[in-house]
């Protein structure tokens, strides 16, 4: 039997459970995935903001598939930013995954909450299928960059400077809402910057009002600029490798906004810092290259590195301001955007 592409159709609980046991429930899943689930076998789960379950259903006589489900999960009442991006992740499945232009993980149901308005969906298993998911930690050579880069290019020609995104009310230009209502008060973000995290960093980038006034700087200037569909946070951790090719998972931070943001967060937060200084410029022009063969009219040049410098605050904003990640990644992203918002005088650019 085969599988039905991504579903919508809610099962007769919620579209998206908040309990393992019920997300879980043959109930659920057959209805979920529209084939009969006669048990279900839970494998790892991946705590977070949204928890990640990986498991096996035994289906028809002697068949067994393989999944990974992701959603809001607890009895607490959901944090409204929780909410949010685990429904644009939902919604980014159910609406574009099939136009992206780039590579995903084959999503089987995507559902929403209609009262509380988190999102649930459940994929195909990329690990069983062979997949390789990379970590922030891992080394990350230029060549694996040109990949992921290019896949970003595929990204952003998909709907570059398209006037379509306000059939999508869910999409936002989430750089300007941040800009409008930081992750954190200016207190909360400077007790972060003082742990260990901007230890190794110079005094000037440990101060929580210029990283939030850069953040507001970068949102002021690429205003009214030429928006793409952005991943918005496309670490080397958000990164697998199936066949040889780069694939995006992790769709929550998904926006519509100018493309710099997500080159310059990329580059600088999955190279290290001597890597990235060895080959920015030249992974900045090779994205340029891959804009003009999909056939979008790229940048100039001199331009678009100035972007790039100055988009490089926004991955530094996110993680100098996360909290729900283990430390070492913390302080490894922080150590490299940091240095990479230091090196292209990326606060000095934005005026901050």
């Amino acid at each position: 039997m085969s599988l039905p592409s991504t579903s919508s159709t809610p099962p007769s609980t919620s579209p998206a459970p908040r309990s393992l046991d019920e997300a879980l429930s043959p109930a659920f899943l057959s209805a979920a995935l529209g084939v009969p689930v006669h048990g279900v076998h839970p494998g790892d789960t991946i705590g977070g903001v949204a928890t990640k379950v990986r498991f096996r259903i035994d289906s028809e006589p002697g068949v067994h598939r393989d999944y990974c489900l992701k959603g809001l999960i607890g009895t607490a009442p959901p944090h409204p930013g929780h909410v949010r991006i685990t429904h644009t992740e939902a919604s980014f499945y159910r609406d574009l995954a099939a136009e992206a232009g780039v590579r995903v993980p084959t999503c089987r149901y995507s559902g929403i909450d209609p009262e509380v308005g988190n999102g649930l969906i459940v994929m195909e298993d990329v690990v069983a299928e062979g997949g390789r998911f990379l970590t922030a930690l891992e080394p990350y050579s230029v060549e694996e960059a040109r990949g992921s880069v290019a896949q970003l290019a595929k990204l952003h020609a998909a709907h570059w400077g398209k006037a379509d995104f306000g059939q999508l009310p869910w999409l936002r230009n989430r750089l300007g809402d941040l800009a409008e209502s930081p992750l954190r008060t200016i207190e909360e973000l400077q007790a972060l910057v003082d742990d260990p995290r901007g230890e190794p960093l110079p005094g000037e980038l440990r101060d929580a009002k210029r990283i939030t006034a850069a953040l507001r700087a970068l949102s002021l200037r690429t205003r009214g600029r030429a928006e793409a569909l952005v991943h918005g946070d496309a670490h080397a951790g958000n990164i697998y490798v199936l066949a040889g090719e780069a694939a995006l998972i992790d769709w929550q931070m998904l926006q519509r906004a100018h493309w710099s943001i997500d080159v310059a967060y990329h580059v600088s937060a999955a190279l290290s810092v001597e890597h990235r200084r060895a080959a920015e410029r030249e992974l900045v022009d090779f994205y340029l290259d891959r804009l003009t063969a999909l056939g979008v009219e790229a940048p100039d040049r001199e331009e678009a590195w100035t972007d790039y410098r100055a988009g490089v605050a926004y991955g530094y904003y996110l993680w100098s301001s996360t909290r729900q990640v283990t430390p070492p990644v913390i302080h490894e992203f922080c150590l490299r955007l940091g240095t990479a918002v230091d090196d292209l005088e990326s606060f000095a650019l934005l005026d901050v």
